[in-house]
């Protein structure tokens, strides 16, 4: 039976800056969650190490599909892999769509819902490099 296991953001990347100026990375929370306020916020129910509500974005919110990368991290939705098969090698998105995980290639964070669908999620060798939230920039200017 696979984890059901959801993650989001308390804090965005960027919302905090440093002196210098730089962006503070974003706080992830993982757990159960349930979606209020039309989708715009929504609440992580931590489990481990102890019981926590977490207020979170709720664009952020991504289930975890099960898989793991070739490096044993856990694969949620909005991930963005680096993807390796016999024929292609490109950075995909991993989105939730009709009842199924797909990977989906892309060139802009912004288009990834029309690019090319990859429905065989498990054929890849897959590394998780970042995620659409605090990485966009790792899909400008690849698979061109």
């Amino acid at each position: 039976m696979r984890e059901i296991l959801f993650r989001g953001q308390i804090r965005k990347k960027g919302e905090k800056v440093r002196l210098d100026g730089s962006p503070v990375d974003g706080i992830w929370v993982f757990g159960g969650v349930s979606q209020f306020n039309g989708g715009e916020r929504a609440i992580i129910h931590q489990t481990e190490p102890c019981i926590k509500k977490f207020p979170v974005y709720g664009d952020t919110v991504g289930q975890y599909t099960g898989l793991t990368d070739k490096n044993g991290k856990k694969i949620f939705e909005g991930d963005i892999v680096h993807c390796v098969s016999s024929r292609d090698d490109a950075h995909m998105v991993v989105i939730y769509e009709e009842g199924e995980f797909r990977l989906v290639l892309c060139k802009d964070f912004k288009d990834y819902k029309c690019g090319l669908w990859f429905y065989a999620i498990r054929d890849y060798a897959k590394e998780v490099i970042g995620n659409i939230h605090d990485n966009p920039e790792l899909l400008k200017g690849v698979n061109e």
